[in-house]
C-alpha cells in the first residue's frame, strides 16, 4: 500500500499547532498503521476502538477522530488506486470538526 497526503491535508497540518500534529502522529504510528497492516481496512480485522473510524454518509471518504478532548482532532481518508492497481491511502484533512464540511 503507498500513502499519499493531499494538498488539503498539508495545508491544513501546517496550521495545526505542533503539539497537536505530535498526538497525530502518535495515534496514527500506534494504532492506524499497525491495523492497516493486520487488514483493517479489507474488515480482516476490526479498527481499534480509540480512533473512532467510520465512513462518511455517501461519500469513499472514511473519518479518524485522534483526540476527543481539547484540541478536538479529526482527520480524513480514502483508499483509492493509481494505473498500477497498488492501493493507494490518501490522507485529505486533519484538524477539528470543521473538516467535515469539505472533507
Amino acid at each position: 500500500m503507498r500513502y499519499e497526503r493531499a494538498a488539503s491535508f498539508l495545508r491544513d497540518a501546517s496550521r495545526l499547532p505542533p503539539e497537536h500534529y505530535t498526538m497525530f502522529k502518535d495515534a496514527v504510528y500506534k494504532h492506524f498503521l499497525p491495523a492497516i497492516s493486520q487488514g483493517a481496512h479489507t474488515g480482516t480485522v476490526p479498527w481499534p476502538t480509540r480512533l473512532r473510524i467510520h465512513k462518511l454518509t455517501d461519500t469513499d471518504i472514511y473519518s479518524l477522530t485522534w483526540n476527543f478532548a481539547s484540541p478536538d482532532g479529526r482527520a480524513t481518508f480514502r483508499f483509492t488506486t493509481h494505473d498500477d492497481s497498488e492501493p493507494v491511502l490518501q490522507s485529505r484533512r486533519i484538524g477539528d470538526h470543521s473538516i467535515y464540511n469539505r472533507p
